[in-house]
């Protein structure tokens, strides 16, 4: 695994000229270096004064970029929770080159890693912005940020990680079980237990990043995940967990998907459930 010299610097430009009421919620384009890539994002901050916890949006798999997980503003903005989401390295106005993890497990080893470590800029850089808490930063990310967040949250210190719908097994395994499910048409059920016996190339692998987490942790599943093995990420799970007595906090729903949708289409609370989660760990500060 690679180690890069990190360079960091920082870049605050408002948005607006316009006046706004200190009332009213403020965003700010930042801009930042990770191992010399210029990335770009945009802070998103509650309105008045004082310091506040932030979370740093990490990416799911894909080009993925600063308008992922706008579900999440309005309400985190009004429980005074400031949000960073970025680019992803080569999208949007983020420099660098994209690389793809899904089509198999050879660059997983490296790419997830340097992946981790913009995440780890981002939250370096946010801890020197005077509106921020540096004391209270947090992650949050859905599918590839599984295997991203991990990585970040053992190189910097993070007051709390969440993720939903992310693997905590192999890139390899994970990659067959969406095989299995896509292009051979085996249930979810037969899927989870036939992931079990794969012999294949694992790839990046999450547990021992995970073993080093002393932090409280959220993972939320869809019972009905057709890219991840739920089975086998919350058997992988409970077994750190256990070994480790680490405050991993696991939770499944019923009848969602990997997009955290129902079979008739209609989104879950998991956003609602995620805030009620993380207030309830602010609180006790």
């Amino acid at each position: 695994m690679k180690m890069y010299l990190l360079l960091p610097y920082l870049f605050l430009i408002p948005l607006s000229c316009t006046t706004v009421s200190r009332a009213e919620p403020i965003s700010e384009i930042i801009r930042f270096n990770s191992n010399g890539v210029a990335l770009e994002g945009v802070l998103d901050l509650p309105g008045g004064a004082g310091k506040f916890p932030v979370v740093v949006f990490v990416h799911g798999s894909g080009r993925r970029s600063r308008s992922d997980y706008g579900e999440f503003v309005a309400p985190f903005l009004k429980n005074n929770i400031a949000i960073f989401r970025y680019d992803k390295r080569g999208v949007g106005n983020s420099g660098g080159t994209y690389f793809d993890v899904d089509v198999g497990t050879d660059n997983s080893p490296i790419t997830i890693p340097a992946l981790a470590k913009d995440v780890v800029e981002a939250v370096k850089n946010l801890k020197r912005n005077p509106r921020i808490d540096s004391t209270r930063c947090i992650l949050v990310g859905a599918s590839q940020a599984g295997w991203i967040i991990p990585v970040a949250a053992s190189l910097e210190n993070i007051y709390l990680t969440a993720i939903f719908s992310g693997p905590s097994v192999t890139v390899g395994e994970e990659i067959y079980y969406s095989l299995l499910i896509e292009n051979e048409d085996y249930t979810i059920e037969d899927a989870n237990k036939k992931v079990l016996s794969y012999k294949g190339s694992r790839g990046f692998d999450p547990i021992p990043y995970l073993s080093k987490i002393r932090q409280p942790a959220l993972w939320i599943f869809g019972s009905r995940d057709e890219s991840v093995p739920v089975d086998r990420s919350v058997q992988l799970l409970k077994q750190v967990r256990d070994r480790f007595y680490l405050p991993i906090q696991i939770q499944i729903v019923p009848g969602v998907n990997h997009s955290m949708r129902s079979k008739d289409g209609s989104p879950t609370d998991y956003v609602g459930y995620i805030l009620t989660w993380i207030n309830k760990h602010l609180a006790k500060n």
